[in-house]
């Protein structure tokens, strides 16, 4: 499958394809009537809303849109990726999202299951952010000083932002 393009960032979704939100989705099992209604136009909503929440929480340290990186397989194929767990936050918080927003009309379990996939994203993206966490593949920005190298700087935000 082609990936999808953020207008906004004109790079891919941190995400992915629309359709592997719909695997996540369709683990549910919330139903094939349901499953149908979910559209490629649905999706990249909300896969452009959590980009941008995650670029939001990552501008202060990162230099954000994230970009992915060029990674070599165990095949020696070349493939890009978005570097440290940016996918797995996206992914979940994505599908947590569009489920909780889209059908209310849910099993009470499903409707659980994807408060959990938008909470876990979360506490994923703080422990991301946290002073004794680095992304690999990204630079951190210098909000300090010039001279201070800034993967010695301390972080910004002290406590949970969500």
């Amino acid at each position: 499958m082609a990936t999808d393009i953020s207008p906004t960032t004109g790079e891919a979704y941190y995400s992915g394809t629309w359709g592997e939100i719909r695997e996540v989705l369709r683990v549910l099992n919330i139903g094939q009537g349901k499953l149908a209604q979910v559209t490629q136009p649905m999706v990249n909503h909300y896969q452009e809303r959590v980009d941008r929440d995650i670029d939001a929480k990552l501008e202060s340290l990162y230099h954000v849109p994230v970009r992915s990186i060029n990674q070599v397989q165990p095949d020696g194929s070349i493939k890009a990726v978005f570097p440290g767990d940016i996918r797995y936050i996206a992914l979940y918080w994505a599908a947590g999202l569009l489920l909780l927003n889209e059908f209310q009309n849910l099993e009470q379990n499903q409707t659980d299951q994807a408060q959990g996939y938008v909470e876990r994203s979360q506490r994923q993206l703080f422990t991301v952010v946290s002073p004794d966490h680095r992304i690999w593949g990204l630079e951190r920005k210098s909000n300090i000083s010039h001279t201070l190298p800034p993967n010695l700087q301390p972080n910004r935000y002290p406590e949970a932002q969500f």
